[in-house]
């Protein structure tokens, strides 16, 4: 789903998601990208968690002002009303593993095919998280570029800790949302 601003018409809202398994650092990415603020503490999240920040992006030799509602839903893998809802008419979306288990990047193809179901053909970019802990690393970047592949889309090391990779991150999602839309 995506909105376009009546005052600014190269405004726009898009909603997008972050899936993946419990404990890779979704809420993580989330609150580092829109609050930059990390914590140690975990909280597992229970349904979705939604939050938006607004960034600007090149897009056709503009700078096109690009609002994220991003949504960041619970890792556990049945889904039930509440995930169907929160992927209903999503513009793009982030796979999420953790760099340190590497049951969370086998787990990446069963994410994305359960968006997919709900909003076939959207744009994902695959993420791996806790690059701060690289010397425990289960994931290499060869895999994750596997995984990008199969997507047709892009990869990045990001550490919700630092916040190496994460505004980089989000931003090429946008821009990855701007291109969809400007092809329907």
């Amino acid at each position: 789903m995506y909105l376009m601003a009546p005052e600014k018409p190269h405004d726009f809202i898009f909603k997008v998601c972050l899936v993946g398994d419990p404990e890779v650092g979704k809420s993580s990415l989330v609150r580092r990208f829109v609050l930059d603020q990390f914590d140690e503490t975990y909280m597992l999240t229970i349904g979705a968690k939604v939050m938006k920040k607004t960034v600007t992006v090149q897009y056709e030799g503009k700078d096109v002002s690009v609002s994220l509602l991003i949504w960041d839903l619970m890792g556990q893998k049945n889904f039930s009303i509440i995930e169907s809802v929160a992927l209903y008419n999503i513009v793009g979306g982030m796979v999420v593993c953790d760099l340190t288990r590497k049951s969370t990047y086998k787990s990446l193809e069963y994410w994305v095919e359960a968006v997919r179901k709900i909003s076939p053909g959207i744009p994902m970019i695959v993420l791996g998280n806790k690059s701060d802990l690289l010397g425990q690393a289960q994931v290499t970047g060869e895999e994750l570029g596997k995984a990008s592949d199969y997507l047709t889309s892009t990869w990045f090391l990001t550490s919700a800790k630092t916040g190496e990779n994460v505004e980089g991150a989000f931003k090429r999602l946008a821009e990855y949302c701007l291109r969809g839309v400007s092809n329907e």
